[in-house]
This record gives C-alpha cells, structure tokens and sequence, in this order.
C-alpha cells in the first residue's frame, strides 16, 4: 500500500491571481460572474409574475369644466 504524502498547498490572495491574468482572461471571469449572479437572481424570483398595464402617454389630463372651478372673479 503506498501512502501519499499531501503538499502543503501555498496560499494566494485573490488579487494576486487577479493581476496576473490578461485583459481578456479577466473580461471573461467578469462574464462568468454577471451570468452567475443573473441565474442566482432569476432562481430567487417568485414563480408568479405581475404584469403592468402599459403606459398610455398619448391621452391628455382632463380639464375640469368652469362649473366645477372654485376659483373666485
């Protein structure tokens, strides 16, 4: 039976890890974490959905009428 001997593994801050990786490599892991936080938000939101009614932005205030003004001549 052999017996295996473990390494000490080193420690290494993750800014260490951060700066060396290239441009691309750390654009990538940026990626990765947005996609992960998105499928942890969307797993988190409950299964039914409200929906708004649209905004209608081509009606006009209605305008009261000089019969119901409280305004004194």
């Amino acid at each position: 039976m052999n017996e295996q001997k473990s390494l000490p593994v080193p420690e290494i801050a993750p800014a260490q890890v951060w700066d060396g990786l290239a441009a691309e490599s750390q654009a990538g892991a940026i990626r990765l974490m947005a996609n992960l936080a998105s499928h942890l938000f969307a797993q988190d939101q409950p299964t039914t959905r409200q929906e708004f009614a649209p905004c209608r932005h081509d009606s006009h205030p209605s305008r009261s009428g000089p019969s119901t003004s409280i305004a004194k001549p």
